[in-house]
């Protein structure tokens, strides 16, 4: 769906802009969907990380810049596992417990000068975004509040959250949450981390390595509950709102997996997308496909959601070796875009040929 409203024109006048706190490794493949239609901006505390993102794709641009709720001075530590490093020092009587207790070592304190999120933009003529992304190791909510005069245009945030006391004094959840409902955003997806303590050790989720290629710990399987990528958004079915506000907001819904509400969006606010794109045609390339058929909008709704055989999963289906090997690399990559719950993988298989 997105991809029609991208190639009907939707963002040629006014490109989809994402702006990237926490850029290291690169922006997530998805975003890729927008073609030349995208500008990302991205925050990395890195000048060389900066440097080397930014002569990857042309349509980014990547500041060395340390955000902060006010401009100021405050001091980085500096972590064995370069992604870890923080404003806020892990607690190493409470963290050592973990198996990923080494990544979060202190290797050096580095002060800083800081900007804010709003100012930093202002500085490269930017006043707007569509879509926020944090992942600042704690200091998501000091960053947003930093830009809180940008976030009226915004339609959608991903911020990591935590919930535990790894980080000594960093906001957690609850306080994230509290602010972004203030302001108007909704919570619509909580995709979670877990860490297994050393006791006794969980598989990793996927494959974490130090920047010389050692490889490093990472999420587990299973364990404590400790972070989560939380996706917010705004409900603008029953609001008004501009007709390229509405079209972000479907297309975001699809990126993040939410058809569903991407299509409650569609059938409340028809005219914007059919000026682009009929609604008609947009519902159809929303419809999953199920057990190897693919259906229309329309055929699909025909169905009984409760008790159609088709929308149901069939007890006791074992999935062919061959089918499990061709989804597993699939559900690898999609956690290395930190966009999908453990489960999902399970439940696509069970969806599409149960």
């Amino acid at each position: 769906m997105t991809a029609a409203l991208v190639k009907a024109g939707a963002f040629r006048q006014q490109p989809f802009t994402v702006v990237d706190v926490g850029a290291r490794g690169g922006v997530a493949p998805y975003w890729s969907v927008f073609g030349d239609d995208l500008r990302i901006i991205g925050f990395e505390l890195d000048p060389d990380e900066c440097r080397r993102l930014e002569a990857i794709d042309p349509r980014t641009r990547y500041l060395p810049y340390a955000l902060d709720r006010e401009r100021g001075r405050r001091t980085v530590y500096v972590a064995n596992y370069a992604a870890s490093s923080s404003f806020y020092r892990t607690d190493p009587a409470y963290f050592g417990r973990h198996t990923a207790a080494r990544n979060a070592i202190v290797s050096s304190e580095q002060p800083l000068e800081t900007s804010t999120l709003s100012t930093a933009l202002a500085s490269i003529g930017l006043s707007s975004a569509d879509f926020i992304k944090a992942d600042a190791e704690g200091a998501e909510l000091e960053i947003l509040q930093g830009g809180e005069e940008l976030l009226p245009g915004v339609q959608g945030i991903l911020s990591e959250v935590r919930f535990s006391r790894r980080i000594s004094g960093c906001p957690i959840y609850w306080e994230v949450d509290r602010y972004l409902r203030e302001r108007g955003f909704e919570l619509y997806d909580l995709d979670v981390y877990r860490l297994s303590k050393k006791a006794l050790p969980y598989p990793y989720l996927y494959a974490n390595y130090f920047d010389d290629g050692r490889p490093a710990a990472g999420p587990s399987t299973q364990g404590q509950v400790f972070e989560a990528n939380a996706l917010y958004m705004r409900d603008l079915v029953v609001a008004s709102a501009d007709p390229r506000r509405l079209i972000v907001a479907a297309c975001l819904f699809e990126i993040f997996g939410l058809a569903d509400c991407a299509a409650e969006l569609i059938l409340a606010h028809r005219d914007p997308f059919d000026a682009l794109v009929p609604s008609e045609q947009l519902l159809d390339l929303l419809v999953p496909e199920v057990k190897g058929r693919s259906l229309t909008y329309r055929q699909y709704m025909d169905r009984d959601p409760v008790a159609d055989p088709l929308l149901r999963p069939t007890d006791g289906r074992r999935f062919p070796e061959a089918i499990i090997a061709q989804y597993d690399g699939e559900f690898a990559a999609s956690w290395e875009n930190k966009r999908v719950v453990k489960d999902t993988f399970w439940q696509r298989l069970l969806a599409r040929f149960g």
